[in-house]
């Protein structure tokens, strides 16, 4: 585009500049047509009107002058002055003006005509240009936006993207993006195998030093006991770290296994309360039964418990009042509450706490490792169900498990 507007500056300069050299050439011969007819008798002045040129003898104390543009009465005329070899004499020189305002407003509409020109020209190649980089750049680079949201973690290496699908202005960089698609999947299945060879590797030793430790509860003098309970109960949170880094290192290779059935959510909450019980009897409230009837839903009922246990004992760990285990249900889903009497979680930090290895500004002075809600959130995930945080009605948190209704509740 900056070419076409060059071109045609080019142009107009340059037709400006051949017009203005053809009206001095064709009055410089006018002037000496005259000056030879002066000369030799056949003009004699003063000239007859009506041709458009003025000729007169102007005292000689005015200089010479070169061809000039002047403006008379609205009028251009174009004047010179040279001196006369048979007026010597009489120190006079000759003047010629000859009218050239048709030559000028016949310039200035080819000026027009050449900027109307180069204006529909310049609209022309921006269309064209539109055309062109919509086609050649735009659509191409949209094609390549939405192939590389496709992909995912877990489909690294899987899926490569064909260069020669793509212009041949990206063909380059996706060539670049594939190879570098190919070192992130390596490194990628190697942090993988490693993460499950280690939780397996791990899994034996924690069992043999967690099986001692109930033996030697059993048969150490009464000074032993609450040493040897620090180390099985060490020994049990390091087993479920392992089973907790089991089930990720699984979710990532997709090798998690699940087996859903049809479950009644007030007895899946019943089960749970039933297990943890013991944890902190004091603690640990079941609200009352829902007062319609429940739907099922549809989970992995080992699975759903693992889930229920992991919100129970992280409310138990950052609050101090009670921890109360509650259903509800609405038109389309059914909801497992763990609602505690704590700090509750910020609403800024609830999407951020769900990630791995992650904990918020509450947890601050407690221990955890921070996979906890990461990995409820991956069961949940791979049961067709949500992880959601919310409010409890008399402040703390609201851990919720959230199901797709199965079937809608049998008529009454």
């Amino acid at each position: 585009m900056l070419a076409v507007v060059a071109g045609y500056t080019a142009l107009f300069a340059f037709g400006s500049s051949l017009a203005d050299a053809e009206r001095l050439e064709r009055h410089q011969r006018l002037v000496n047509q005259i000056r030879n007819g002066l000369s030799t008798g056949e003009l004699s002045l003063p000239l007859p009107q009506g041709f458009g040129v003025q000729v007169a003898l102007v005292p000689a104390d005015s200089r010479d002058e070169s061809p000039t543009l002047r403006l008379i009465d609205g009028s251009y005329w174009l004047a010179s002055r040279s001196t006369l070899p048979s007026l010597a004499s009489s120190n006079a020189l000759l003047e010629v003006r000859q009218n050239i305002t048709a030559s000028i407003q016949s310039q200035r509409r080819d000026q027009l005509l050449l900027i109307a020109a180069a204006g529909m020209s310049l609209l022309l190649v921006s269309l064209l240009f539109r055309v062109v980089l919509w086609r050649g750049l735009i659509t191409p680079l949209r094609s390549l936006a939405d192939e590389l949201s496709s992909l995912s973690a877990d489909s690294l290496g899987q899926r490569t993207l064909d260069p020669d699908g793509q212009s041949q202005e990206l063909q380059p960089i996706v060539e670049a993006f594939n190879q570098l698609q190919s070192r992130l999947a390596e490194a990628w299945q190697r942090e993988r195998r490693f993460v499950d060879g280690v939780a397996h590797e791990l899994r034996t030793p924690i069992t043999v030093i967690s099986g001692h430790a109930q033996s030697l509860q059993a048969e150490l003098p009464e000074a032993s006991p609450a040493k040897v309970a620090l180390i099985a109960a060490e020994a049990e949170r390091l087993g479920e770290l392992v089973t907790v880094m089991l089930d990720l290192a699984r979710s990532d290779a997709g090798r998690l296994t699940l087996e859903l059935e049809s479950l009644d959510p007030e007895l899946v909450v019943l089960d749970a309360y039933e297990r943890l019980q013991s944890l902190a009897p004091a603690r640990l409230r079941l609200a009352p039964p829902f007062e319609a009837e429940m739907p099922r839903i549809k989970a992995d009922a080992e699975r759903l418990q693992q889930c229920l246990a992991a919100l129970v004992d992280n409310a138990l760990g950052y609050s101090v009042g009670t921890v109360q285990l509650a259903v509800s249900a609405s038109d389309d889903s059914v909801t497992l509450h763990v609602r505690d009497q704590g700090p509750g979680i910020p609403e800024g930090e609830r999407a951020q706490v769900l990630e791995r290895f992650v904990r918020g500004s509450t947890s601050i002075g407690t221990r955890g490792s921070g996979i906890g809600l990461a990995t409820v959130k991956l069961l949940m995930e791979a049961m067709q169900g949500e992880l959601r945080i919310g409010d409890a009605p008399e402040a703390g948190a609201d851990l919720q498990l959230r199901f797709k209704i199965l079937a809608p509740p049998p008529a009454p």
